[in-house]
């Protein structure tokens, strides 16, 4: 494969007064790595100079604040734009996005009302965050507010302009300030900035005209907006089509159409049970209305599927976010045909949320350890000694390690004791919407073997084999097995594993099925089951946690609603007292009273225990091992793949 076969994708873009070498837009994200007080860092430029060496014709800096410290709307947690002093670190930043090739935009917006903390929005309706959690209800902004926004977004224009960057961005989608002006139901204002959708854009229209008479005509403007936000009685795909409109008729040189808010991003945040065009219903109805390019979001993963969005017309230019997260050279990669080469983004949602659903800034990503850490890792030095290396699993651990390890030039083999490579992945993969989970392992199998690993499978290694083959560095990677009950009654037949379900092992049809355990191991192996038309009931024994705890909230609404539509029992704050030949006997915690939930099958979701046998007797033997992932203790892919990575950088 060739350049040639993603021609549309690769050919020059025009916006404004300027050209873009190519029509890959990294879209702004809340990932900035900036100072205490917002500034740029250098670990700021790093980050977004990889992106730009990766070939992103345009890179868009994540939302920044405009509003001074000091100021009633300032808010923390982004870079800051709001005085001259931060014009210098800008003016770095964009340098060295250009030096690459890149065009850079920033986006300036305001949190709105999708905080905790007391702030503003188009009224005070109520918003919540995707696991129901209503966030502060929020402060009507004054029509006096209103303007002093307008000025202030119109100054950080200008000094963007004399920091070097080619175009600004409104933020005015995801319900966030603006983007709750476009709501009707966000909105409830009786005043000339609510009711007809003239008056609802009339804050953006002034905004438009402002920046455009401060920082000049020339000067290029973007404005982001969602084309539906998924809540009811909101906006409707029509009414965006006449926002875009009156949005290009009030100077905007650019629309870019993203869709959803903070309440349904597991509808609109490309979450693993989306298709990957889902979107392109809502940007198209756009593109044709207006004549000037847009820029859409739609959770593009693959070079292919991107390539017909604008060879068909549907766009002008493809927006794409956490894929750069996960491999910074997807566009030089794709450009060259090198499609089976980029580590694709599983919609994992690791790099949004830490567990719980609490904001983690900066963030890290499941599937590439070197995001936040360019400039130690970028570059994968040579290994100043070459050695031989034994890993022993091929698991994400395993296989990141001998990938990393190989590079550094180091004879490398691999055994896995089964048939093929992946470990835990494979498992992972099994619950309906899950099979990206296969893109990692796809991804790390094919690099491993181009770079000539010695791959062994079938092989269960023992002392004597790494005595015989008496490796320099020895790489333990033996993953974990299922947790045993100790359950009375959990030794019967009717009793099974939640991983030899998601094997298929064991395939259970027209049953009554209990599984005992509330993570997102039992959740998922409860969603396959009840997809085959079984009658399930989830029993989760830990006090005070709630099912799926452990899964990122995006992705947890989406196991949730999948278990509601297929009428999955959910049962909470129960002690699991025996299992019995009808099903399973429960004590309520709350009021004592016993309760038997009938059951032809009963699966077990308790978690696993690390594989140490291996390990625990060449410490007897005063071998020397290093051990990662979960053989040291149950991870998830992010910690796996750091280990691996880490210690490929180490031997």
């Amino acid at each position: 494969m060739s350049k040639t076969h993603f021609p549309h994708l690769f050919k020059k873009g025009k916006i404004g007064n300027f050209t873009t070498k190519n029509r890959i837009v990294m879209l702004p994200m809340a990932r900035q790595f900036q100072g205490m007080n917002g500034e740029v860092t250098q670990k700021t430029i790093d980050y977004f100079a990889e992106r730009a060496k990766g070939d992103v014709g345009l890179i868009i800096i994540g939302s920044t604040r405009v509003f001074p410290p000091g100021h009633k709307f300032y808010t923390p947690a982004s870079l800051n734009l709001s005085a001259p002093q931060f014009i210098p670190g800008h003016c770095e930043l964009v340098q060295a996005l250009h030096a690459h090739g890149a065009k850079v935009s920033i986006q300036f917006g305001h949190i709105g009302g999708q905080t905790h903390m007391q702030s503003v929005a188009a009224s005070d309706v109520q918003q919540n965050f995707c696991d129901g959690t209503p966030y502060t209800k929020p402060i009507p902004i004054t029509k006096s507010e209103i303007w002093d926004t307008i000025d202030l977004f119109a100054k950080g224009a200008v000094m963007a302009k004399t920091a070097g960057y080619d175009m600004i961005e409104i933020h005015a989608a995801h319900g966030y300030l603006l983007g709750s002006f476009l709501s009707p139901f966000l909105n409830t204002r009786k005043d000339e900035f609510g009711g007809s959708i003239e008056n609802r854009t009339r804050f953006h229209v002034e905004m438009l005209k402002e920046i455009k008479a401060k920082a000049g005509d020339d000067f290029p403007v973007t404005v982001r907006i969602s084309a539906l936000d998924y809540l009811e009685n909101s906006i409707e795909l029509v009414e965006s089509v006449h926002v875009a409109k009156i949005l290009e008729a009030a100077g905007a040189d650019v629309i870019s159409v993203s869709a959803g808010c903070h309440e349904t991003q597991h509808l609109s945040n490309d979450t693993m049970r989306m298709k990957e065009d889902f979107k392109r219903p809502l940007f198209e109805a756009i593109k044709k209305a207006v004549n000037i390019p847009i820029i859409v979001a739609g959770g593009y993963r693959n070079p292919e599927i991107s390539e017909r969005i604008v060879s068909d017309g549907a766009a002008d230019f493809l927006g794409i976010a956490r894929p750069l997260l996960a491999d910074p050279e997807w566009p030089k990669k794709a450009a060259q045909g090198r499609v089976d080469d980029i580590r694709k983004c599983l919609s994992c949602g690791e790099c949004l949320y830490v567990r719980g659903g609490a904001f983690n800034f900066p963030q890290s990503c499941a599937v590439n350890a070197v995001f936040g850490r360019e400039k130690d890792w970028t570059d994968i030095e040579p290994a100043l000694e070459k050695k031989k290396v034994m890993v022993i699993g091929g698991g994400p651990a395993g296989m990141e390690a001998a990938r990393v390890a190989s590079l550094r030039g180091h004879s490398v083999s691999l055994y896995e004791k089964g048939e093929t490579l992946g470990g835990q992945l494979l498992l992972a993969s099994k619950p309906p919407g899950k099979k990206r989970m296969l893109w990692l392992r796809d991804f790390l199998s094919n690099q491993i073997k181009k770079q000539g690993v010695n791959i062994q499978f079938g092989v269960e290694v023992t002392p004597e084999l790494i005595d015989s083959e008496k490796p320099d560095e020895l790489i333990m990677a033996t993953g974990a097995i299922p947790k045993q009950s100790n359950i009375p009654g959990s030794d019967t037949n009717q009793v099974v594993l939640a991983w030899e379900v998601l094997r298929g092992d064991v395939h259970l049809e027209n049953k009554k099925v209990a599984v005992i355990g509330g993570s997102m191991l039992a959740c998922e192996t409860a969603e396959l089951i009840a997809s085959r038309g079984n009658e399930v009931s989830v029993v989760k024994m830990r006090p005070g946690a709630y099912m799926a705890e452990d899964c990122e909230p995006t992705n947890r609404r989406g196991i949730m609603e999948f278990m509601q539509e297929h009428k999955v029992r959910e049962i909470t704050d129960h002690k699991l007292e025996k299992i019995t030949s009808k099903g399973i006997d429960l004590i309520d915690n709350d009021s004592g009273d016993s309760v038997c939930v009938e059951a032809d099958v009963i699966v077990l979701a308790l978690g696993s225990t690390p594989v140490r046998e291996l390990a625990d007797v060449l410490e007897e033997k005063d071998i020397s091992f290093s051990m990662i992932g979960d053989c040291t203790k149950p991870k998830n892919i992010k910690q796996a793949i750091y280990q691996g990575a880490l210690i490929g950088r180490q031997v």
